[in-house]
């Protein structure tokens, strides 16, 4: 946790100290501009895991090891019939960033102060892919709509998307009242779950809750899979302009720049069935035209050997011969988890498995 300094003296912010310092940053201000406050302190050299309150002369004044005991100590009054749960609400967090920002004069019960905080940099000058080291968000429970405008997605991370949108996930839009955008929705059978978590552990920076147990009925037999939303977002709402015709699932007429390897490993993963005579890719639901397309796609990029079956009237599937079954588990073997490398593997000898 990055150390948090109160600075005693003549100041602008009311701390009022309703607040969890520990999951949430105060001060969005430039580092050099946080030492204009109180010049030669170096507040990277602050221990961790405590909050200091310094006089504008550079004294110590105070050091606390918890919110709650900086709270109670400098807002007694307030603080004397709030928990220390009622302390950290999200609520008083956003309060007091609306103080910050706005500059607003305010007294507490001990004096004025200004708030200053230790920005965390890394010293680390190592170059980092975008999208390599992206966190789980989850507990996170509003984000602001600037934000959400800010979020796009690393080209893995939307190569899942689409791999999983040609296979099982769907999005979905929010209903008006809450939000103009859309969310991904990814549910699996139970016997799936460690596909489940598999993805959810690469998208889990887009989402805000862990996968849930669900149940449905089935020609009268009770079945139970996992499922898990992402949070409704302006990057899912451009997907789902490409993806979606009214409310029907399309294809979109630029597929082919967006079927990378990775989108089909997992639209392998989420709709192949392993045949003794290649693999099968159930697209019952989508168009003859969508279906020709797609097929064109792993015939023209892909160079694999494909063929279109009719299932019904007015559903198809295509088929990849055993023949390109070498070349396509080199092309999406190192996407796929561990669970689903039958799909690709079992018409082939097990030798060819490393």
């Amino acid at each position: 946790m990055p150390s948090v300094i109160f600075i005693l003296g003549k100041g602008l912010y009311d701390i009022n100290l309703y607040i969890d310092t520990i999951n949430t940053s105060l001060v969005d201000f430039e580092y050099s501009h946080l030492l204009l406050g109180l010049p030669g302190l170096n507040l990277n050299s602050l221990e961790t895991n405590k909050l200091y309150v310094y006089k504008s002369d550079k004294t110590l004044v105070y050091t606390f090891d918890s919110v709650e005991q900086a709270a109670r100590e400098l807002t007694p009054a307030r603080c004397s019939h709030l928990s220390a749960l009622e302390i950290s609400k999200k609520k008083n967090i956003r309060y007091l960033r609306r103080v910050i920002n706005k500059e607003v004069l305010t007294t507490t019960e001990k004096g004025k102060f200004y708030i200053y905080q230790n920005p965390g940099h890394s010293s680390c000058l190592a170059l980092v892919p975008w999208g390599v080291h992206l966190s789980s968000t989850v507990g996170t429970k509003l984000i602001s709509k600037q934000e959400r405008n800010m979020v796009k997605f690393p080209s893995f991370q939307f190569g899942v998307i689409i791999g999983l949108l040609l296979s099982d996930a769907w999005l979905q839009l929010q209903p008006k009242n809450r939000s103009i955008n859309s969310h991904l929705c990814f549910k699996q059978s139970l016997d799936k779950s460690k596909y489940v978590w598999f993805v959810f552990s690469i998208l889990s920076h887009y989402s805000s809750s862990y996968p849930c147990l669900v149940s449905g009925v089935r020609n009268g037999v009770r079945h139970y899979g996992l499922e898990f939303f992402t949070r409704a977002l302006p990057c899912f709402s451009d997907i789902h302009l490409l993806f979606y015709k009214d409310t029907i699932k399309v294809i979109p007429q630029n597929i082919f720049e967006f079927l990378t390897p990775v989108a089909l490993a997992h639209w392998i993963m989420g709709d192949g069935v392993s045949r003794p005579y290649g693999l099968q890719l159930c697209t019952d639901s989508y168009s003859l035209p969508d279906v020709v397309r797609l097929m064109n796609v792993l015939i023209i990029r892909y160079e694999l050997v494909c063929t279109l079956h009719k299932k019904r009237e007015g559903q198809y599937r295509i088929y990849i011969s055993s023949k390109s079954m070498p070349r396509l588990q080199q092309i999406v073997g190192p996407y796929m988890h561990e669970s689903m490398l039958y799909k690709i593997y079992s018409t082939t000898s097990s030798s060819t498995i490393s």
